[in-house]
């Protein structure tokens, strides 16, 4: 009777056991799968003269005062194009950051737009990133979208573009080119009627019909001026590109909306909080 008795305290132990290796082991294993679907990353590129600064600030508050997501990898080109990355991707990250800095930031839109390639073609084949999200800031929504009409299969999947004061019909002050600061092969891309403003109209038929669009533009003083280098109608330009079911348009009539202020805006904030991961 003794020995039954053991056999069945064994039984039990076993029993134990083997349902603490199922906590330990396979419940983790469960919860990490909830992130796969919040683990696309989001790439922040900036515009004409931009650098770190751009998002630096941005990017912080996502991370440190909202947590929406953390700034895991930041993709530099230096001046001769060549890449460097700092950071990764981490598997389980939810909403992992990817900040792109080019430090030849005069170059041409399409020169830009190779560098990105470049980046995209080494996210997708080392790092595994299949679909992305991508926000652009003035300049850096022109070369986003030149990218997705370029784009073919080697590249992540852009799945949602913003744009933030993006001058998609040209910058039509004519003291900003005026400006001795304002120089480099970029500048004749962003007048108005440019060549290469008129080839994302023309090539609009290669724009991604899956892509969901958010333009984002701000009015300090009225739409002519618009932030004070873009215009209302320029900032809403990519709605002459994008799919008409799959554009969105924010404006934001406000003295501090200007251009280099709508990154620093809380209320871009929560658009892009609401448009990327619904928050």
């Amino acid at each position: 009777m003794k020995v039954k008795n053991k056999k069945v305290l064994f039984s039990s132990m076993v029993m134990i056991l083997f349902g603490l290796f199922i906590l330990l082991f396979i419940s983790p294993d469960r919860t990490k799968s909830q992130y796969t679907n919040q683990s696309t990353p989001t790439m922040f590129v900036h515009g004409f003269k931009g650098g770190p600064r751009s998002f630096n600030t941005m990017l912080d508050r996502f991370q440190n005062e909202y947590h929406w997501g953390e700034k895991t990898m930041v993709c530099e080109v230096d001046k001769n194009g060549h890449l460097r990355f700092y950071g990764g991707i981490p598997t389980y990250s939810k909403n992992p950051f990817i900040q792109v800095v080019f430090k030849n930031n005069r170059a041409s839109i399409q020169d830009t737009t190779n560098w990105l390639k470049e980046i995209m073609i080494v996210l997708h084949q080392q790092y595994n990133v299949k679909k992305i999200f991508v926000v652009g800031h003035s300049m850096g929504g022109l070369v986003l979208t030149n990218f997705i009409e370029q784009s073919d299969g080697q590249y992540p999947e852009v799945q949602k573009l913003i744009t933030i004061g993006s001058p998609f019909k040209g910058i039509q002050r004519e003291t900003y080119y005026q400006n001795a600061h304002n120089t480099g092969p970029a500048i004749l891309d962003l007048k108005t009627n440019s060549s290469f403003l008129r080839s994302l109209v023309t090539n609009r038929k290669d724009f991604s019909q899956h892509v969901q669009v958010l333009s984002i533009a701000g009015v300090a003083r009225n739409p002519e001026d618009g932030d004070g280098v873009v215009s209302l109608n320029s900032a809403l330009g990519l709605r002459d590109i994008a799919p008409k079911n799959h554009f969105q348009k924010k404006v934001i009539y406000d003295p501090h909306a200007t251009h280099s202020g709508l990154h620093e805006n809380p209320i871009v904030d929560q658009y892009v909080g609401e448009f990327l991961w619904g928050y």
